[in-house]
């Protein structure tokens, strides 16, 4: 049907009858026009309010009143965090503390119809928010969205808003203690939403003012589910229509509900509808179609509020014997972490920047992504359902707790929060609620295991309550504790953060600790939650070993855990940590205040490992030489270099300059490696594969010196078996036992040593490899 028929069918009766009285035509028409207009103005607009603030990194008393003098305040934009800087530093800690907000609103439509919201997507930890010197609310937890009906506040004319925000430390606000910085400040978007007097709801945790499910995908029907709240925030009775309308990704109708009620004012009331698709598709990682249902109120033929959300038709399972599966099919979880977090950003990302990681994830071939410690960005989840990444999310309940009651409402509530706020999209799968729960409780303090167990069942019973369609899920350190206390009863599904081979053991020790947990608990559903090893691009080792934060343990580390991870069908997945490098202040070692682990650096630089991952879990032809990570390679004298390619293709040549170094095939492990004699100066590589008829080429160069004792410099760094390349491209050697005619330590009790991980801040210097190794137990150094 036309949207205005009879608007329309007026207009043209006017335009007919009045064709003798050019005066009345034009005011008539005129009239005519002005009512489409109307009718067509959005009920519900959603205004940005991310520029034009003033901000104190400070706190301010009377900051909140409508009139304070805040012309020295800085002028900013959202997002922001004032800790973009100080957690790099050599001062211990970051800015902990308050600071304070303030712009003026843009020109209000009719205060007299409308109601007006302020909806933050996330401000750490604290904020309290006013409204021309009178308070409209404020939120705790830093990682949630929240909404204020300010309405009331307002008036004709100019309206201001201040914001204090304090990411103070708390014992009653999870989390307590992290392996990631604190950023303080509103560091997502801010709008101004204005709806009319009858609407959904804003104001409820924040959420889209509708669930939506998808409860029966059976017989080529999908049934969709939808109910919501409506709000009558007006002086008189309301009767008006919800209508429920399925689209798919062309547009077109598949389905719709219509539902008439009456609401007395300032009441609200619940619909419900249930509607059948006929014979749809399905989403999935590999086919993330998405239909759109727009829930409408309707009054008189007038739209007055709308909201639209994604719908994935998909069903999934888990199980301890046959691991995951989508939509019936066996799907093995290949996934990684992500922090919100960038150099130079802090949290304070857009979302382009957001959107974009979603992409380097899926491009790398991943399906799964765990969203760790906390939930994040309404762009993150977006991106997510459009991409087809399926999502582990989160609550920032993480190495121990508070017993209190306050500790605890504020957990329960971040668990309502998380769930109303993001249960619509069809990506997420899991909801977890605790990370690594028993790592730091402080000593004495045994009276917080029971109470953290008692803590997690109230967790698990909310999100069931608010989403019984998805399984529930906790992240453990690699400790019996979980299982002694009953914490491991608790969840649907059990994830492990395991790190031997790096924090402990041997990589070998990884795939017995799995097989001992599913011998002991076979129908627990598993998945390893985390797993890593540093990597600084700047360190380089022809014998690797742990700790030593060198690119080529890095890949010794994920190439054997990526093989016990295949060869365990009862695992449901896992996921690297981490993806991108993240801020971590506390952290010393060879990168000071950084969580060195990621694929990428905190710049979104790849590392060599990223690509090992892309051979393994793209389809399309991946062939990658695997020296980006060390373009200049100065070694003592030795010139023959172990080069490696990683790729997806049955066969690679590699060439050193255009002479061909021979092919080598490859297997599952999909990665050769070739002893290439560099010479001195610029090497440069070409690998070459093909599948069918298309050829895949990759190309690099490398720089290589060879230092002996007659050369004129030699740095060398000493207890280290890792060679460093500082900031002036001068590559430190690793040190060696002493032979003739060459240089090193001296004694039979010499030993290399360096501390583990986290390592002090050395202080004054970005070369903090060169100082934390030393010799021990030598009676000389010589150098012939």
């Amino acid at each position: 049907k036309p949207a205005f028929p009879t608007c329309e069918c007026n207009k043209m009766l006017l335009m007919k009858n009045n064709l003798r009285k050019p005066r009345t035509r034009r005011l008539l028409f005129g009239v005519t026009l002005l009512l489409i207009f109307t009718a067509i103005v959005p009920a519900r607009t959603k205004t940005s309010l991310n520029d034009g603030w003033k901000f104190l990194r400070a706190d301010s008393p009377n900051a909140g009143e409508i009139v304070f003098d805040d012309a020295a305040w800085k002028a900013i934009n959202l997002p922001h965090t004032w800790n973009v800087e100080d957690p790099w530093d050599d001062g211990p800690g970051y800015y902990r503390g308050a600071g304070w907000y303030r712009r003026e609103l843009p020109p209000l439509a009719s205060l007299s119809t409308k109601r007006f919201f302020l909806f933050f997507e996330g401000a750490n930890q604290v904020a309290e928010v006013y409204v021309n010197g009178h308070k409209a609310g404020s939120h705790t937890g830093g990682y949630s969205a929240f909404a204020f009906d300010i309405t009331n506040l307002l008036k004709p004319g100019r309206n201001v808003i201040a914001v204090r925000v304090d990411n103070s430390f708390n014992e009653d606000i999870p989390p307590l203690t992290g392996d990631f910085n604190f950023y303080g400040g509103i560091y997502r978007d801010v709008w101004l939403i204005a709806a009319e007097d009858l609407h959904f709801t804003v104001t409820d945790h924040a959420s889209a003012g509708v669930r939506i499910t998808t409860p029966d995908i059976a017989r080529g029907i999908g049934t969709v589910a939808v109910d919501g709240t409506v709000v009558n925030s007006g002086k008189s009775v309301r009767t008006f229509e919800v209508v429920s309308t399925v689209t798919d990704d062309r547009k077109r109708k598949v389905a719709e509900k219509i539902s008439r009620l009456t609401l007395e004012p300032g009441r609200e009331t619940k619909f419900s509808h249930s509607g059948n698709v006929k014979t749809p598709r399905l989403w999935s990682p590999d086919s993330p179609y998405l239909y759109t249902i727009r829930n409408t109120i309707r009054e008189n033929g007038r739209t007055l509020d709308e909201v639209a959300q994604p719908v994935g038709f998909r069903w999934y399972a888990f199980d301890g014997e046959k691991g995951f599966s989508i939509n019936g099919k066996p799907e093995k979880l290949r996934g990684t972490n992500r922090h919100q977090d960038h150099a130079g950003l802090g949290n304070a990302l857009p979302d382009r920047v957001h959107v974009r990681d979603m992409e380097l994830i899926k491009d790398a071939g991943f399906n799964f992504v765990r969203l760790a410690h906390y939930p994040q960005d309404p762009a993150i989840l977006d991106a997510c359902d459009r991409l087809g990444l399926l999502v582990w999310e989160e609550t920032p309940i993480v190495n121990y707790i508070t017993n209190s009651a306050a500790f605890a409402e504020n957990s329960k509530n971040m668990v309502r929060e998380m769930v109303r706020q993001h249960r619509n999209h069809p990506s997420v799968i899991l909801w977890g609620y605790m990370n690594e729960i028993f790592l730091r409780v402080p000593k004495g303090q045994d009276d917080l295991y029971p109470a953290t167990v008692e803590l997690a069942r109230h967790l698990n019973t909310i999100a069931k309550e608010e989403d019984p369609t998805r399984p529930t899920t906790i992240a453990f350190h690699g400790n019996d504790v979980y299982n002694k206390t009953g914490l491991g009863d608790i969840p649907d599904v059990i994830g492990w953060n395991l790190y031997q081979g790096w924090y402990s053991a041997t990589v070998a020790d990884f795939g017995k600790f799995l097989d001992d947990q599913h011998g002991r608990f076979p129908k627990r559903p598993l998945i390893v939650s985390e797993y890593g090893a540093n990597a600084d691009q700047r360190l380089h080792s022809i014998e690797p070993r742990r700790f030593d934060s060198t690119i080529e343990y890095q890949r010794f580390f994920h190439e054997s855990y990526w093989a016990q991870i295949r060869s365990r069908a009862y695992l449901s997945g896992s996921a690297i940590w981490s993806e991108f490098d993240f801020g971590s202040e506390f952290r010393g070692e060879t990168i000071p205040h950084l969580n060195q682990k990621g694929m990428f650096t905190s710049r979104r630089v790849p590392k060599d490992i990223h690509y090992f991952y892309k051979s393994q879990l793209r389809k399309t032809p991946v062939v990658h030489i695997a020296v980006r990570d060390s373009p200049k390679i100065v070694s003592a004298g030795q010139n023959e270099q172990a080069i490696s390619v990683y790729s997806n293709l049955p066969e690679v040549e590699l060439f050193l300059g255009g002479r061909s170094l021979g092919k080598k095939s490859f297997d599952d492990a999909r990665k050769g490696t070739w002893m290439v004699g560099l010479k001195p100066g610029i090497n440069k590589l070409t690998a070459r594969g093909e599948k069918g008829r298309m050829l895949t080429v990759d190309s690099a160069s490398v720089t290589f010196e060879a230092r002996s004792i007659t050369s004129a410099e030699i740095a060398v760094n000493v207890g280290s078996n890792a060679s460093f390349m500082d900031k002036d491209g001068r590559v430190w050697l690793a040190d060696q036992p002493y032979s003739a005619g060459s240089w090193g330590y001296v004694g039979e009790k010499a030993k290399r040593i360096f501390s583990r991980p986290p390592d002090p801040n050395v202080l004054g210097t970005d070369s903090d490899p060169l100082f934390q190794t030393m010799v021990e137990g030598l009676s000389s150094y010589k150098l012939d």
